[in-house]
């Protein structure tokens, strides 16, 4: 019986489900928040060495300089470089964000409509998706 990892969109979290039947379409229901419309099966995360990057090494790279702040693609670029330098996953809704900087959407656009499906957004930008550590039964 293979366990799957869902993000709820609602909550920012991710569960793992013990899934009985593995070939059903179906989407588990949240354990907090109770919705299954607003679950997303998500790859599982696993860790791999990179190396021993940190924020000095990267400050002082080069690729970064005459970075133009004002260019959202500029700085979704800049974003991604250091996440991975850094080996560090950024979860699935930094990724969408990213991802439609990159083709040019307008960051206002992408940031309201992120808050409209129920997002979790701070004031520093899009958190990360925590991680609830029991197991549960699809």
């Amino acid at each position: 019986m293979p366990i799957y990892e869902y993000l709820c969109r609602r909550c920012n979290t991710i569960f793992q489900f013990l899934v009985r039947n593995p070939s059903t379409d179906t989407s588990p229901r949240c354990p907090r928040c109770h919705e299954s419309d607003m679950m997303e099966r998500v790859m599982s995360t696993f860790s791999v060495g990179r190396g021993s990057a940190s924020f000095d090494d990267i400050a002082d790279d080069a690729s970064l300089d005459g970075l133009d702040t004002d260019d959202p693609r500029a700085m979704a670029r800049a974003i991604r470089h250091m996440a991975d330098e850094m080996g560090e996953d950024l979860g699935p809704q930094v990724d969408e964000a990213l991802t439609r900087l990159e083709a040019g959407e307008d960051p206002e656009k992408i940031e309201r409509e992120l808050e409209e499906s129920g997002l979790d957004i701070g004031a520093e930008g899009m958190s990360p998706p925590s991680r609830d550590p029991g197991l549960y039964e699809a």
